[in-house]
């Protein structure tokens, strides 16, 4: 399975912030193998089995349509099965762009974003998804260290940093209170405030 969040463990944060807050929608733009999918579905499994909460992932990516790194689809519905996660994740393709249109103001309680981000991607999805999210709700956003905004891709494409965007977006302040964990590739939680 490929994911830059496997050589830090990533995969037990989303576990835990799915435990731990227990939202009733979730929603994730990019999957790649399914590594993220695999751990928030494993959250969503322990809060229906310890606290008998329920909830769902809603899962999108363009698979194939993707040109560059992507994910098999089936591979993914096969992991989900293979672990029995499978009822508490359903996989779409879809662009994720066009992902919020699909839900209602005030409905998401957490996103995770992790399609090729940079500082115009992050400002464009907070906008995007700020009404759709419920107060407390999580966006969870791979990068925004030094270090994720200097890979090789953001640095050849002339990329905007995530983390100038982070530190310079009055939209950002005036809505989320957010930290990062610092360990590449880095991954920033945002909770909407207002």
């Amino acid at each position: 399975m490929r994911s830059s969040y496997i050589k830090n463990n990533y995969g037990e944060i989303f576990e835990r912030l799915v435990y731990g807050f227990l939202p009733s929608v979730c929603v994730e733009l990019g999957v790649l193998d399914g590594y993220s999918t695999f751990h928030i579905a494993k959250g969503i499994l322990r809060a229906h089995r310890c606290r008998d909460h329920r909830s769902h992932l809603h899962a999108y990516d363009l698979w194939d349509d993707y040109e560059f790194k992507h994910g098999d689809k089936s591979d993914v519905e096969s992991l989900l099965v293979e672990y029995e996660l499978d009822q508490y994740v359903h996989l779409y393709k879809e662009d994720a762009y066009k992902v919020s249109n699909l839900f209602c103001d005030k409905s998401v309680c957490f996103l995770h974003i992790d399609i090729s981000n940079d500082g115009d991607v992050l400002k464009r999805m907070v906008e995007l998804w700020h009404p759709k999210l419920t107060f407390g709700g999580i966006i969870a956003f791979e990068g925004g260290s030094e270090e994720r905004d200097n890979v090789d891709w953001m640095k050849k494409y002339e990329k905007r940093s995530i983390k100038d965007e982070l530190h310079r977006s009055e939209f950002i302040r005036k809505h989320f209170r957010y930290g990062t964990y610092l360990s590449f590739p880095s991954l920033t939680i945002l909770m909407k405030q207002v």
